[in-house]
């Protein structure tokens, strides 16, 4: 067996190992997937298989470049899989993100919005490639820029959730929630339309 002492994934690679033999002692031919042994390499170990004074070495030589032929497509094999499950998992939570009946923001910490799912472009009546691009604060009521850039601070300072209200421009109200993202470098943001009592006052008698 190789010496894997100091790999970083010593256990894997012996564990491929003794797939990789398992399946020439039983016949199994390596795969096409990859490159095969050069005309020169050939010749060469057909020189020495043919004397008897290195026939020896040659057939063991031969043996391990199977055994390393066979380990790679194994491995090849493994990170199709391992690229299909990534794919497979990508999608769903991606049409999660899409589909979900909450309005959804990926802000820059600059207030620009980044990315909206399809809840966020009914809320703001636009597209979303409209949205890519567009400041916040242009699809507020005027005087909700100071109450925005309050909430992207409190948000920045603090790891957790933070909530708040904000105004359309069409004066609908919002319920916020957002944290800043893992990376630091973006806002997610949460918008919810919420029901205000009605501003209009009988007459008093």
């Amino acid at each position: 067996m190789a010496d894997t002492h100091g790999h970083p994934n010593a256990e894997s690679h012996d564990r491929l190992r003794r797939s990789a033999k398992d399946l020439i002692d039983h016949g199994v031919a390596p795969g096409n997937h990859r490159g095969h042994l050069s005309v020169d390499a050939l010749q060469l170990l057909y020189e020495r298989a043919s004397k008897p004074e290195s026939a020896a070495d040659a057939l063991k030589l031969l043996h391990e470049l199977q055994t390393y032929q066979v380990e790679l497509d194994l491995l090849y094999e493994q990170i199709q899989a391992n690229e299909y499950e990534l794919s497979e998992e990508l999608a769903h939570y991606k049409s999660l993100y899409q589909q979900a009946p909450a309005a959804y923001l990926i802000l820059a910490n600059d207030g620009e919005i980044i990315e909206g799912n399809q809840a966020a472009e009914v809320l703001f009546k636009i597209p979303s490639q409209g949205l890519t691009g567009t400041a916040l604060n242009q699809l507020l009521a005027p005087g909700q820029k100071d109450p925005m850039h309050t909430l992207l601070k409190k948000v920045a300072a603090n790891e957790t959730r933070v909530n708040g209200r904000l105004q359309l421009a069409d004066h609908r109200s919002l319920s916020v929630n957002a944290r800043s993202a893992a990376t630091g470098d973006s806002i997610l943001m949460v918008l919810t339309e919420t029901t205000t009592p009605s501003t209009t006052h009988s007459a008093t008698p």
